[in-house]
């Protein structure tokens, strides 16, 4: 296991795999995850030829249990902390769910002159909905901030029957999260919107959903993409997928994915 801490002093746990002289590609769990939910990217990454960053998030699997920042534009400074640390100058970040809501927000912080391309995963960027946007969460509203966040650790996920060994690498090792403890984070989450930060990105950036998403419409992807003038952006819809696509369809998941970093290498 490797460790390093943040510029608030937080200890957060990451791994780095892959030959150093490769273009990194950073990849960014949602809410909950541990680096284990990449598990199934990892050697296709790598074998394609990239190096794979993971880390994970302040009270997310062997990272240190905290309190302290508990809001995505924590989250998106300790990914600032960690490629520094790294020395790492340029690099691709894979968000999905709340990774997703850490990568706009490290562009909106740092700008994105160090990412080559970006990739969110089922994730809107504003899931509130209000006139003019209905691609958020069904039915939300600031009035119902609270009954979407504590709805959330009983929402099943996914759509589509994990491979047994796969739900064993993924759970390999597991942490119980502490949903109480982590709900300001959450919120913090549910009341952003990076609308803006996709309507001024000057990088390619490809938008995934999943046709059975439980979380948002599948036309979030479409309606985001359509904020973002960059030539070789795109979307693509995994058909039956939940909420997870690169768990439940891994191989078409990571085909996909290096298909448009390749056009960016």
């Amino acid at each position: 296991m490797s460790f390093f801490k943040s510029n608030d002093g937080v200890r957060l746990h990451y791994q780095f795999d892959g030959s150093s002289d490769q273009p990194v590609v950073v990849f960014l769990g949602g809410y909950t995850s541990m680096i284990t939910t990449w598990v199934a990217q990892v050697e296709a990454f790598k074998n394609a030829g990239f190096r794979v960053l993971r880390f994970e998030y302040r009270n997310h699997g062997q990272s240190e249990q905290t309190d302290k920042s508990l809001r995505i534009s924590r989250l998106a400074m300790d990914l600032a902390n960690l490629v520094d640390y790294l020395h790492v100058d340029h690099f691709t970040l894979i968000g999905h769910s709340m990774g997703a809501m850490v990568a706009s927000q490290y562009i909106s912080q740092f700008s994105d002159r160090r990412v080559d391309a970006i990739v969110t995963e089922d994730q809107t960027p504003k899931m509130l909905n209000e006139d003019g946007w209905q691609y958020g969460v069904k039915d939300s509203s600031f009035a119902r901030i609270s009954q979407i966040s504590d709805s959330f650790p009983t929402t099943k996920l996914v759509r589509q029957a994990i491979p047994k060994e796969l739900k064993r690498q993924v759970s390999d090792g597991y942490v119980p999260f502490d949903f109480k403890k982590n709900r300001p984070l959450m919120i913090d989450g549910i009341v952003q919107d990076w609308r803006d930060v996709i309507r001024h990105e000057s990088i390619p950036h490809l938008f995934l959903a999943g046709s059975a998403s439980p979380m948002y419409p599948v036309d979030h992807a479409k309606n985001a993409l359509d904020l973002q003038k960059v030539t070789g952006s795109a979307m693509h819809v995994f058909d039956g997928a939940g909420h997870i696509p690169h768990l439940e369809f891994p191989d078409e998941f990571n085909q996909i994915v290096l298909e448009f970093l390749k056009k960016f290498s």
